[in-house]
């Protein structure tokens, strides 16, 4: 079996958001854009290339303030984030590869979007996008007020500030109290707006950091499905074969 080569590339939209692209051998004119969880780490080659693999462009973008990317992080809402890369993508049509100054053409004909946990809402609350066709949201948070066990919301905020530094930069510290005290980043207050139909969410029951106690009532609202996995905790990974098949089955879908 021939093993595929793709090109990996460094770029920016939007002015502020570094992301990496990966480029399939051949263009069909999906793009696919993955926005991670918090804290996580910026590397998900092997997650891009298993897109990329699969015809998409993809694209994982660091939220403003977080990592390489400048701003500060949640002086705007994390979906306004995703948003300005799809525009910036429509837009031009191309994307700058910063090491060769090279604006490489791209088609634009779909976007799917995949979320997992701090990422989800970041997704779910791109749904009313024309453009955006899918949305996988993995262990996603749909309302911040349901803490998990495990790690509740304090004790979260706290070790993202003492574990990683700088790699999150908040203008205020108190701009954490957004997500839980406001509708800024909380997909259960924007129910009216989300297109459901879009959107497939994949949880599992005994995640104790994001409960799924929100998942059921968020789809019969919403319309979007949803299947709750047994077992799996808060590390379900989207590439194991069994979930990439009920993945790709909603994906299939018109």
């Amino acid at each position: 079996m021939v093993k595929k080569s793709f090109r990996l590339i460094r770029t920016r939209f939007a002015e502020d958001i570094v992301a990496e692209a990966m480029l399939p051998e051949r263009q069909q004119g999906k793009v696919t854009i993955f926005c991670a969880g918090l804290p996580s780490s910026p590397n998900k080659k092997g997650l891009l290339e298993f897109l990329a693999a699969r015809g998409y462009i993809a694209i994982f973008p660091r939220y403003r303030g977080t990592w390489e990317s400048q701003g500060n992080f949640l002086e705007y809402s994390p979906a306004q984030d995703i948003e300005d890369v799809i525009d910036d993508l429509v837009q031009h049509g191309s994307i700058l590869d910063l090491t060769t100054k090279e604006r490489i053409p791209i088609k634009v004909s779909s976007v799917h979007l995949f979320g997992s946990s701090f990422g989800g809402p970041a997704v779910l609350m791109n749904s009313h996008l024309s453009i955006v066709k899918k949305i996988i949201a993995i262990s996603p948070v749909i309302d911040w007020k349901n803490e998990g066990e495990t790690e509740p919301f304090g004790l979260h905020t706290q070790f993202v500030e003492d574990a990683f530094g700088d790699a999150y930069r908040l203008k205020h510290a108190s701009d954490w109290q957004k997500l839980v005290q406001t509708d800024f980043y909380n997909p259960i207050n924007h129910t009216k707006t989300i297109t459901g139909q879009k959107i497939f969410i994949i949880h599992a029951k005994n995640d104790t950091i994001v409960p799924c106690d929100a998942v059921i009532p968020f789809s019969e609202k919403t319309g979007a499905s949803y299947y709750l996995k047994p077992h799996g905790g808060h590390g379900l990974d989207l590439r194991h074969g069994f979930l990439w098949k009920k993945i790709e089955a909603f994906l299939k879908k018109h």
